[in-house]
């Protein structure tokens, strides 16, 4: 055996002898804790603790040691999505609530007295003008009607007697003015007696005053044949009023009085109502001061509107859509008409919009839209909506620079034109600026273009709308110290 094995054997030997011993000691901490009353137990406990404090701290000591220094990392990018300003020819529009009006809308009453009989045309029903709407009983006016013309009958005879009494006077007249001249010459000669010719001349004037009286007489039977014939005319028109019928064409409303009602009978009754629903009138109030910008397309007749109800849900074959899809039916107008005085209190002006409706999809009351044609901007600066923000009374974006970090630019913004914003100073053409992803952007923050599958979370943007993503205004810690 040579010396190396030697000293193997003997630390193996070694190796035993602490094992035995700790083993030992193992055993004697056991008996401590099972036999407290043993004044060496608690010797041995606090033996125990010592040692095993030191081993935790020579084993802290060791980890430390083995476990390599921290290195410092530098923050990620923040992922962006982002667009290139583009210059654009963009329509012109201004979008502006409105309610829908008819431009008739008729009262009907009842204008005589009588029962309500029947109605031919149901409530809502669409009637066309002349359409019988109510039936009022007609008995009364058809008797009133009967005794008109009788007494036209009666004064149209009175008439003819008077005229075939004027026929006999005026001849009468002629026998006895002959009779005159003859014997007028005679009287001198002594041949006629001055009697005779006295009675002559009495019995001519007698004639001619029965001719005045056939005259009276003729008159006074036209003055009745007149009379009866406005009473006939009169009775006829009370009659024709026992039939309602509708004065245009339109929807008909809910009614008031229903058959077997007396109406008519102090006054007129009112029935229902007719409202003419094509064409249809949209009515809304822009600022007194935009007018300036309409009167050119105005005075030409080429401010065109669109009218679009608003919160219209469409319907398929399974039913109502869900309301996440919902769109607003829209029609084409035009202005027809700008009142000529001011709101004293709002500083408004009223304007209306008409456009067709044959499909009475938009009813009077009805809230709407009205968006106005105003041409066309050409080569317009435009970003999304979602990009700007706001901080107090400014507006801002966040442009990328060529390091791919961002700054925030201060922006003046011309105009909406859907979801875009017409940009008026602020950007150049070229600049691209953050879209979505800028909830968390500060000045000078590292940013990369992020994936397809990226998904952001939506905010209301700088210009109230809540239907995409937009960036939240800087807080003061990270406002630029400088308007760019």
């Amino acid at each position: 055996m040579n010396i190396a094995d030697d000293r193997s054997i003997q630390r193996g030997a070694t190796s035993t002898r602490s094992t035995h011993t700790l083993d030992n000691r193992l055993a004697t901490t056991h008996q401590s804790r099972t036999n407290p009353l043993k004044p060496q137990g608690h010797i041995m406990l606090a033996a125990r603790h010592v040692s095993l404090a030191a081993v935790g701290l020579a084993a802290s000591t060791l980890l430390s040691c083995a476990k390599p220094p921290a290195v410092p990392t530098l923050p990620d990018a923040l992922p962006i999505r982002s667009v290139v300003v583009t210059a654009v020819d963009i329509p012109l529009t201004r979008t502006y609530p409105a309610t829908i009006a008819s431009p008739r809308t008729v009262d009907i009453s009842a204008r005589v007295k009588g029962w309500l009989l029947k109605q031919p045309s149901v409530d809502g029903a669409r009637v066309a003008q002349g359409a019988a709407l109510y039936a009022i009983d007609p008995t009364q006016y058809e008797i009133e009607v009967a005794a008109a013309k009788a007494s036209l009958a009666q004064a149209v005879a009175n008439a003819e007697v008077g005229a075939a009494t004027l026929e006999g006077a005026n001849a009468q007249v002629i026998y006895q003015q002959q009779t005159f001249d003859r014997n007028k010459d005679l009287v001198p000669t002594g041949a006629v007696s001055k009697e005779r010719f006295d009675q002559i001349t009495s019995q001519l004037a007698e004639a001619k005053a029965s001719v005045a009286q056939a005259q009276a007489q003729i008159a006074l039977a036209q003055a009745q044949e007149a009379s009866a014939n406005a009473q006939l005319a009169n009775a006829q028109l009370n009659l024709s009023y026992c039939s309602v019928s509708s004065p245009l064409d339109g929807l008909l409303g809910a009614s008031m009085q229903y058959e077997g009602s007396l109406v008519g009978g102090t006054g007129t009754t009112e029935l229902n109502t007719v409202i003419q629903t094509d064409p249809m009138w949209a009515q809304f109030s822009p600022s007194s001061n935009e007018l300036k910008g309409f009167n050119e397309r105005i005075a030409a007749g080429e401010l065109d509107g669109s009218v679009a109800l608003v919160g219209t849900l469409p319907t398929t074959s399974e039913g109502p859509s869900n309301r996440s899809a919902l769109t607003a039916p829209t029609v084409a107008g035009k202005v027809v008409f700008v009142n000529s005085t001011v709101g004293s209190t709002t500083s408004t002006i009223m304007m209306r919009v008409e456009f067709p409706n044959p499909t009475t999809l938009f009813r009077p009351g009805a809230y709407a839209e009205v968006t106005l044609d105003l041409g066309t901007d050409h080569d317009a600066m435009v970003v999304p909506q979602t990009a700007v923000f706001a901080r107090q009374t400014e507006l801002f974006v966040w442009r990328v620079k060529a390091d791919m970090t961002v700054e925030s630019v201060l922006v003046s913004v011309r105009t909406r034109a859907k979801d875009m914003l017409v940009i008026e100073s602020g950007v150049a053409i070229g600049d691209r600026i953050v879209t979505e992803g800028i909830q968390k952007l500060r000045v000078g923050s590292k940013v990369a273009e992020a994936p397809a599958s990226t998904h952001f979370t939506p905010t209301t943007s700088a210009t109230g709308s809540t239907t995409a993503p937009a960036a939240a205004a800087p807080t003061a810690a990270t406002a630029p110290t400088g308007k760019k």
